[in-house]
This record gives C-alpha cells, sequence and structure tokens, in this order.
C-alpha cells in the first residue's frame, strides 16, 4: 500500500504536464494548506477563551518572522484556492464547451496573475502591519 502511494505520488511530480499539471497540483496543495490553517485557526482561537494565557504566547509566536512568513505564503495559497476553484465551477457549470486544451492554458495563466494581483496588497498590507506602519 505505501508503495503504492509512494508511486503515485512521485508520478505526480515528475510528470511533465506542462502549466495546467503545476496548477491541479498547487490546487491540492493549497487545498491542504486551507484545511492546515482552518483547523490551527480554530484551536488557536479556542485558547482565548479557555486558556488566554496559552493565546496571548501562541499570538505572540505569530509575531516573529517566521510567523509571518507562514501568514504570507497561506494567504497565496488560501487567495489562489479560491480563484482556481472559481476558474473550476466557472467552466463546469457555464462553459464546459471550453475545458479544451487552448482555452485551459489561458485560463490557468490567467488564475495565475489574478491570485498574485490580489495576493500582492495582502503581503503588502501583512509586512507594514507587522511593521506598525499601519
Amino acid at each position: 500500500m505505501v508503495k503504492n502511494i509512494v508511486n503515485g505520488v512521485s508520478g505526480l511530480i515528475h510528470y511533465k504536464g506542462g502549466v495546467a499539471h503545476y496548477t491541479f497540483l498547487m490546487h491540492r496543495i493549497s487545498g491542504l494548506g486551507v484545511l492546515t490553517f482552518l483547523s490551527l485557526h480554530i484551536l488557536l482561537e479556542s485558547t482565548a477563551h479557555y486558556a488566554p494565557p496559552l493565546y496571548d504566547q501562541l499570538n505572540a509566536g505569530l509575531q516573529t518572522p517566521l510567523g509571518l512568513t507562514a501568514e504570507i505564503v497561506m494567504a497565496l495559497l488560501v487567495i489562489f484556492h479560491g480563484v482556481n476553484g472559481f476558474r473550476i465551477t466557472y467552466f463546469d457549470l457555464f462553459h464546459p464547451d471550453l475545458w479544451t486544451p487552448h482555452s485551459a492554458l489561458h485560463s490557468v495563466r490567467a488564475t495565475w496573475i489574478v491570485s498574485i494581483l490580489l495576493w500582492l496588497p495582502a503581503v503588502a498590507i501583512m509586512i507594514l502591519h507587522s511593521l506598525r506602519l499601519i
């Protein structure tokens, strides 16, 4: 069983399917990232009620450079997952006839561009907020 999982994962990583394949992988990874974020967020926020000193310690850990980096990466994962999910839903519900390699390539590129354009202001706000400039 473990061998099958390893073979499947290595096949996903080594496949040279271009930008569409890597978008598929990023969608899966970002989904796991969103799940991790929500789990940690619920855990952190629940400590505010049940263990306020622990909440303060955990929250202080998010103010470190490592915590800021994790938040920036998480913002990209959440934004990308939402934009790509919208793209997939749009094509599935309204234009299933456009699921061709040519149009998919354009929509995948647009997904990356929109995700990055939405992510950059979020990064700027997070960095400025961490530097106490806003």
